[in-house]
């Protein structure tokens, strides 16, 4: 396991050096408008390095609780970001939340997109991430983020392990959301974040 400013150099590396293979896989207005999902590591989906960056605050739930297909390892660099995990309960208590479930399958990747399930009941808890802090989640586990403007984490996607996702929530719409960014967009990603991470190697040089 390589160590955080190994890591983070690895990272850099990356943003001094990407492939266009990968950044050609960057979206704009990825979950929420003004959030930009960089792509810096990798070709195939499941097995992407993602560099998620809000140009907008994102308020609680506004994306709504899902799972992921994969594994993921979330590094968070810069800003307030509120981590948000729900856990399944077995009874509704006080605390506990009833929320509507559904079976995501992206339009993006051949599905029809949400299926309700049924009602769940779930315990929500929140904290916030501290920068430099990285979080280990599996396919199953359900959560979402809401953060400040100007806050960025890496999300490393560690292989497929199913093929649909679930949400908890009311049912969204993708409608003007997913875009394809412009080639100056994605260099000027780069550069914004390859600078947050100089600055945090150089923080860790100085010990």
């Amino acid at each position: 396991m390589k160590t955080k400013i190994e890591f983070l150099k690895y990272i850099h590396g990356l943003l001094k050096n990407p492939k266009q293979e990968s950044l050609n896989l960057s979206m704009n207005d990825v979950h929420h408008k003004g959030l930009f999902s960089l792509v810096i590591g990798g070709t195939k989906f499941g097995n992407l390095t993602r560099v998620f960056i809000a140009d907008n605050p994102i308020l609680p739930y506004e994306v709504q609780m899902h799972t992921h297909r994969y594994p993921i390892r979330l590094t968070v660099i810069k800003g307030q970001v509120l981590h948000h995990v729900a856990y399944k309960a077995p009874s509704q208590t006080h605390g506990v939340s009833e929320l509507s479930e559904f079976e995501y399958h992206s339009p993006l990747n051949g599905g029809a997109g949400l299926k309700y399930l049924r009602e769940t009941l779930v315990n929500i808890i929140e904290h916030y991430i501290p920068i430099g802090a990285t979080l280990v989640m599996d396919e199953k586990d359900y959560h979402t983020v809401s953060c400040s403007q100007g806050s960025i984490w890496i999300v490393e996607e560690c292989g497929f392990k199913t093929e649909t996702s679930k949400v908890l929530g009311v049912p969204f719409v993708t409608d003007g959301l997913y875009t394809p960014p412009k080639g100056f967009q994605i260099n000027d990603k780069v550069q914004s974040v390859a600078k947050e991470i100089k600055r945090i190697i150089l923080d860790y040089e100085l010990v």
